[in-house]
């Protein structure tokens, strides 16, 4: 859907079956534009179910209340990916949010010397008139033998972003913003050598736990992660048991995903020969992201606009969805 002003509730919204995808670009238009029939209630009555002193990324739960389904498109003709807004955007020939360029390097390769400091990506932000922007620049490092990490940077908002990546028989991603921790579930890891994933998802997770790799996590030399934790300890060792252990122990603190990428397997569609697209007739759509956006309390016309801090969570699902489709072709 291309957004929605959410009277409906995270779980609802979330839970939706994916298995009625329509292969059809008019079935599928027609689905994300259509309004949501369900009973809609706000998420701040979920009051049974959520603590609404929840803060994210310094923002009060009760904030979030846009809902976004954003197709993740390619071309026959031009290389990269680009996300849009919606499926209508498409049609009507309007820019995307952001298309990423990259280097197209094996992924294996990145393991190896001298690719290791190889840049992994770059992703550029579209404005309405179609001028794009480095938005993001990401940068591919090894820590250890089980411990590897993104560093994502973002000039124009002056941030810095780092996924610690879990590379056990359990792989998880860890990384904090704005004062928020998140867990990233669904990954296959990089040090494995298939990329088979077809869900990523984005979880809150407590600010104050010992158990996420991002905890007791120092920044050296301006840029390189010393990295000192429980976790990081027992992948390192690869304590299989334990690790198991603290991940099943360690709970979201919403435990629906607050963003996610579903994996749609390349689906070849045709546009209407009567579209402004004509230039790009023939398209693939790989997946889309599902996220929740926050709603100003001032100054939120209910305008489509993802905010800035939910393209750098578009961002990282991006990078990591790159990562299992390198693998996967690389496989």
């Amino acid at each position: 859907m291309l957004r929605s002003v959410s009277r409906d509730s995270f779980t609802t919204l979330i839970d939706q079956d994916d298995d009625n995808e329509n292969d059809d670009l008019q079935s599928q238009q027609h689905e994300n534009t259509q309004e949501l029939t369900s009973d809609l209630i706000s998420l701040i009555s979920q009051e049974t179910l959520i603590n609404t002193s929840i803060q994210i990324m310094n923002r009060n739960i009760s904030q979030f209340y846009k809902h976004y389904e954003l197709p993740l498109i390619s071309s026959y003709l031009h290389t990269g990916v680009s996300l849009y807004l919606s499926l209508q955007d498409l049609l009507d020939n309007k820019p995307p949010i952001l298309t990423r360029t990259s280097s197209m390097m094996n992924f294996n390769n990145l393991l190896r010397r001298p690719f290791r400091n190889s840049s992994f990506l770059t992703i550029h932000k579209h404005d309405y008139m179609n001028n794009k922007f480095e938005f993001c620049h990401v940068d591919f490092k090894i820590h250890s033998n089980h411990i590897t990490y993104y560093i994502l940077k973002f000039p124009t908002l002056d941030k810095t972003v780092y996924l610690i990546n879990n590379n056990s028989s359990k792989p998880t991603v860890d990384f904090e913003y704005k004062k928020t921790c998140f867990r990233i579930t669904g990954v296959t890891g990089t040090t494995s050598v298939i990329g088979v994933s077809p869900e990523i998802k984005l979880y809150v997770m407590n600010p104050n736990s010992k158990n996420l790799l991002t905890y007791n996590t120092t920044v050296s030399n301006g840029k390189k992660l010393q990295i000192n934790n429980s976790l990081s300890k027992l992948v390192n060792s690869q304590d299989q048991p334990r690790i198991n252990e603290m991940l099943k122990n360690e709970k979201p603190v919403i435990s629906i995903p607050m963003g996610r990428y579903l994996d749609q397997g390349d689906v070849k569609l045709k546009l209407d020969s009567n579209s402004a697209t004509k230039s790009k007739s023939n398209i693939i759509k790989h997946g889309v992201i599902r996220l929740f956006d926050y709603q100003d309390e001032v100054g939120d016309t209910g305008n489509n606009v993802v905010s800035d801090d939910m393209l750098v969570l578009c961002c990282v699902l991006l990078v990591l969805r790159e990562q299992e489709y390198r693998k996967f072709k690389s496989g």
